[in-house]
């Protein structure tokens, strides 16, 4: 009988330690989904943040000179 009860505290304090475990895992999965979000949008943001640079550089280009307060001021180098 005393064998009996041994084996099923056992079997109890293995189901708690798979309980836990799996609680765990959880939410290191959740924390690991939150990080892949954050770093999917700062991609996303820098995409558009180069391509809005391309299409700016490229204006420039067909803009040989600026108006400005004291005139025209002509373009010394591309950027």
């Amino acid at each position: 009988m005393h064998q009996i009860t041994s084996q099923g505290k056992d079997t109890e304090n293995t189901m708690e330690q798979i309980l836990n475990l799996l609680t765990t895992l959880c939410k290191k999965v959740d924390s690991m989904d939150g990080e892949i979000q954050k770093l999917k949008k700062q991609a996303s943001s820098q995409q558009h943040d180069i391509k809005h640079a391309e299409l700016r550089r490229s204006e420039d280009d067909k803009i040989p000179d600026l108006e400005g307060d004291v005139g025209k001021l002509h373009k010394t180098h591309n950027v």
